[in-house]
């Protein structure tokens, strides 16, 4: 792996590692105010941090259903990030889910 190389490996590890701590970090009150959100106020919700939500749902009786983020798993996974001993196989794991040509447009 070349200098450039490692540059970019580095750069990629520091993005996700920010990430990960803004999941790790991020609550779910904007969820709250969007399942009691008027609906002559839904422009608001550009502006709710939905970030850790995985999966919103309004049944048709009326109920909200909200689906969050594993924050446990997020810490696990920082914490295998920041780990020196890990780096390798966690770059070799993402490196295997990423195959050029696989629905990249190329």
């Amino acid at each position: 792996m070349g200098a450039q190389e490692k540059q970019e490996a580095l750069k990629g590890k520091k993005e996700l590692a920010a990430y990960l701590r803004k999941l790790a970090r991020w609550k779910n009150n904007d969820v709250v105010k969007l399942a009691f959100l008027e609906p002559e106020r839904m422009d608001e919700v550009d502006k709710l941090d939905l970030t850790g939500v995985v999966e919103l749902k309004r049944n048709a009786n009326g109920t909200f259903e909200a689906r969050f983020v594993d924050k446990v798993r997020v810490l696990a996974m920082l914490r295998e990030l920041m780990d020196d001993r890990q780096d390798c196989e966690l770059e070799d794991f993402l490196n295997g889910l990423y195959r050029p040509g696989e629905g990249d447009g190329a």
